[in-house]
């Protein structure tokens, strides 16, 4: 079993290896696409799983940072459980009782991989997760299929299709979940009603092949504005520092901007050296602290030279209820420092740091390690993030230009 980095929600197994410069952005060489496959499954022997059950359950019991653990009995779960696994005559049976084990914790937090779970999530973080599709994620909406996310170089970008867009139909059928739909043979079809924000509905025909699953911050300036727009969807990506110093010294290379709206709405956090390279980006100083039940680790923030250059730079950030962990972090460092304005909805309160531990199998265990509090004192798990300024609206339901929270940021900045 192996220890890795910390991350409210995903950590990599080694520290990022990006070469993208910090006065250039990385350049996109075209290569081709390999998709490797899941691993199989091992197939233990009684013996063996029960090894494995143990190491799990005792890897929890030692790390865990609530000794009482959230008020479960955890010696009575090993003994609930422990038949279970013996019991089970198929992998898939055996890591679906231990994902339902650790679940019991029900703290947001921890959770069970399957070796091809664990697999998959790796793929994401390192941005080799490759498919065959049309480079888009999707929210089931009861208007449709809401994209929150459109994958550079892919048939959806290429076919103009962009965040807040809602799928209506896929091969004529109403959208109901079927993402998976939009998944098929290379070189194949799929036919796509899409309706954006404030239009009429259009058909779009978009060819299958395959993309990477991988997230990229997009930074540009605001529509008839000299403020500068940074979306920032995840905190994921091992390279997402250095992805966002790139392309901010690129915005600004030719021209100052008067002001700075970072857009963290949907991001559910990502790991701890991305948070600190983007901190290192805005602000300096004391911006808190982790702490276990018997000790605490301050976070202090040195500037890099994006800072610099950025530091009469007024900044807004949009956050709302799907705002995690490291981004909820990020968004209360920046205010409590009176670094930036906040502006959306509260926060998911989602903030304790949790620990992965990687087993023998492949199979991962994330554990709930650390907590988080501001320089006041101030713990954010369960509280979250309270905006400066709160608006109470479903900002994907409106275009960028009319969004309700890029609106009042741009007040706030004097546009």
């Amino acid at each position: 079993m192996t220890p890795l980095l910390p991350s409210p929600t995903a950590s990599p197994t080694t520290l990022p290896s990006s070469t993208a410069s910090p006065t250039t952005l990385p350049t996109l060489v075209p290569t081709p696409i390999t998709i490797q496959p899941s691993p199989t499954l091992p197939a233990f022997t009684e013996e063996q799983r029960a090894a494995q059950f143990d190491e799990v359950w005792q890897t929890v019991a030692d790390q865990y940072m609530d000794s009482n653990f959230g008020g479960v009995d955890w010696q009575a779960i090993k003994e609930r459980y422990e038949p279970r696994v013996r019991a089970a005559t198929t992998p898939e049976q055996f890591y679906d009782v231990l994902k339902q084990m650790v679940a019991v914790l029900d703290d947001r937090h921890s959770r069970y991989l399957s070796p091809q779970d664990a697999f998959r999530e790796q793929a994401r973080t390192s941005g080799t997760d490759a498919y065959v599709g049309i480079g888009i994620s999707v929210l089931s909406t009861v208007s449709g299929g809401r994209i929150e996310t459109v994958f550079p170089n892919s048939p959806a970008e290429e076919a103009g299709l962009r965040r807040r867009d809602v799928i209506l139909t896929v091969d004529g059928l109403p959208f109901a979940g079927n993402q998976g739909a939009m998944s098929g043979p290379a070189e194949t079809t799929v036919k796509l009603v899409i309706q954006s924000p404030g239009q009429e509905p259009r058909e779009l025909t978009v060819v299958r092949r395959p993309v990477i699953h991988k997230i990229v911050p997009e930074a540009y300036r605001l529509g008839g504005t000299n403020i500068g727009y940074l979306l920032i969807q995840s905190f994921w990506a091992e390279d997402m520092g250095d992805q966002v110093i790139a392309a901010l010294v690129q915005l600004i290379a030719d021209k100052p901007i008067d002001g700075l709206v970072i857009d963290l709405r949907g991001n559910g956090g990502g790991w701890r050296p991305v948070l600190e390279k983007l901190l290192a980006s805005f602000t300096e100083g004391k911006a808190g602290e982790f702490f276990r039940q018997d000790e605490a680790t301050p976070v202090e923030v040195v500037p890099n030279e994006l800072n610099t250059r950025l530091k009469d730079t007024p900044i807004v950030v949009l956050v709302d209820g799907d705002s995690q962990s490291y981004a909820e972090v990020f968004a209360a460092a920046l205010q409590g420092a009176g670094r930036a304005k906040v502006v959306g909805m509260p926060t998911a309160g989602n903030t304790e740091t949790i620990f992965a531990y990687d087993f023998d199998d492949m199979s991962r265990l994330w554990i709930a390690g650390e907590g988080f509090r501001l320089v006041s004192g101030e713990n954010l798990e369960g509280r979250g993030v309270i905006p400066d300024v709160v608006i109470d609206v479903d900002w994907a339901a409106w275009s960028e230009a009319n969004d309700p929270h890029i609106v009042k940021a741009l007040e706030l900045l004097g546009n």
